[in-house]
């Protein structure tokens, strides 16, 4: 199964992210916009895994949790790569980055024992599109940019989820497969 390990972010979140969305409606590129029940933070891609391995991903979960429910903040929106053209839009996350990278750090390590190789550095932060060609992708910069400093809201990181990913031609269908109290 393709899966990931993620936190859940609020319904008020949700709802001012996917408001956002539409400020980029007047642009001329085409994006696949994140459905407003799939918006989360990633804290570890993890692809396509064996569902007997499940347990032990559980495990690396149970070993990262520890710092009980905290705040985030999600504030601003940015763009991968940093430079140049927009291949991904998110939002950041402030007030709490710092706590998600830590329990994040602690996953890593534990999915490393696992045989999973080392992913790319981490920075907290929830995907709402992603840019399919490089056709009006210039146009984005500007709303980007315009909401540099916005904030959707605060949420409780509660638990980590770990989910499974089923693409279908509507996008991605997410199933929670278990739960890590943080």
């Amino acid at each position: 199964m393709r899966a990931f390990v993620g936190i859940a972010v609020s319904e008020e979140v949700r709802a001012a992210l996917t408001a956002v969305q539409r400020d980029f409606a007047p642009c001329r590129a085409k994006v696949k916009w994140t459905e407003p029940e799939n918006i989360h933070v990633t804290l570890r891609f993890l692809g396509e895994i064996d569902e007997a391995m499940t347990g032990q991903v559980k495990q690396a979960m149970a070993q990262a949790a520890g710092e009980g429910p905290f705040q985030f903040t999600v504030t601003g929106l940015g763009s991968f790569p940093l430079c140049g053209r927009p291949a991904v839009i998110w939002a950041g996350v402030s007030n709490g980055a710092g706590l998600i990278s830590k329990v994040q750090g602690r996953l890593e390590q534990g999915l490393r024992a696992l045989g999973f190789a080392e992913d790319r550095p981490f920075v907290p932060h929830l995907t709402i599109g992603r840019v399919k060609s490089p056709r009006g992708a210039e146009e984005l910069i500007p709303v980007i940019s315009r909401h540099s400093g916005t904030e959707f809201g605060v949420c409780t990181g509660s638990k980590m989820v770990l989910f499974e990913s089923r693409l279908t031609p509507r996008g991605a269908v997410y199933t929670v497969v278990a739960e890590q109290t943080l």
